[in-house]
């Protein structure tokens, strides 16, 4: 899939038969967690431009988010091996004798973020944009703690610009759980490239991690570069075939919940990347 999914006329029409309109309601919300305009209004933008940032959290659903990720132990850098609460990271790190970049906390056993899957707006959302019901892939609360990095290390955290290819048709959301400003790891997207990528982009496909940002701006355009700020329980909606990517806090800890929905599960697919 993911050979193919990256040529966009390929993506395009094996999207449409591809699909397969599953999804597990097993735990329906009869009333959405989540506020937003109607989701026609969402899906125009999300064509036009591969993102649209002005969902919202309410702060209690927030509070119990920020509340769970404090207790549950992170993987570090997303290695099982490694695993700690937030408390604990400070004297983790001494011992290890190195700083963490991410902090990933499972969502199986979080109550709310399991209603948020099943949330009947962002489905509506991903139904509409995705023209079928679609099917959740994939969630994660996932720490970024401030610091240095190299640049291999940014790669591996998706602290550059990059695309992702889960499948044929794909919608993510990105809902903020702590304040974020320039300083504390925003979402940074360049706009109306989930179509009309240069060739070359095409087939490189992931590789084009390897890129330095500035080339990527200066050939789409800074005009279309997209820094999203905003206080905790702001929601993102974005087509991640976008090129898009997280900046590493400078201040303090950002946390952020991603959820996202896709046409086929193709199972624990970052594995192979």
């Amino acid at each position: 899939m993911r050979k193919l999914a990256r040529i966009e006329l390929i993506r395009q029409v094996w999207g449409a038969m591809t699909a397969n309109g599953k999804f597990d309601e097993s735990a329906p919300s009869q009333t959405s967690l989540v506020t937003f305009p109607d989701p026609q209004t969402i899906s125009t933008v999300l064509r036009q431009q591969g993102i649209y940032a002005g969902l919202q959290l309410s702060d209690i659903l927030v509070d119990e988010l920020v509340d769970f990720a404090h207790q549950t132990p992170f993987a570090a850098d997303r290695d099982a091996n490694i695993r700690c609460q937030y408390k604990d990271r400070a004297t983790l790190e001494t011992a290890l004798g190195y700083s963490f970049q991410l902090g990933s906390v499972s969502t199986q056993d979080c109550a709310a973020v399991q209603n948020l899957i099943h949330d009947p707006g962002l489905v509506a959302i991903a139904t509409e944009y995705l023209g079928e019901k679609p099917t959740a892939i994939g969630s994660e609360l996932l720490w970024s703690f401030p610091g240095e990095s190299t640049w291999k290390q940014q790669i591996k955290g998706a602290q550059v610009f990059h695309y992702d290819i889960d499948d044929y048709r794909s919608i993510k959301f990105f809902f903020y759980l702590t304040d974020v400003d320039e300083s504390n790891g925003p979402h940074v997207c360049i706009q109306g490239t989930h179509w009309g990528k240069k060739l070359r982009h095409q087939w490189m496909g992931q590789r084009c991690a390897s890129l330095r940002d500035r080339t990527l701006v200066d050939t789409y355009g800074v005009d279309q570069v997209l820094t999203v700020c905003g206080r905790a329980g702001l929601g993102i909606a974005e087509d991640t075939f976008c090129f898009h990517k997280g900046k590493r806090p400078i201040s303090r800890p950002r946390l952020m919940l991603q959820i996202q929905y896709a046409l086929n599960d193709y199972g624990d697919i970052r594995a192979y990347i």
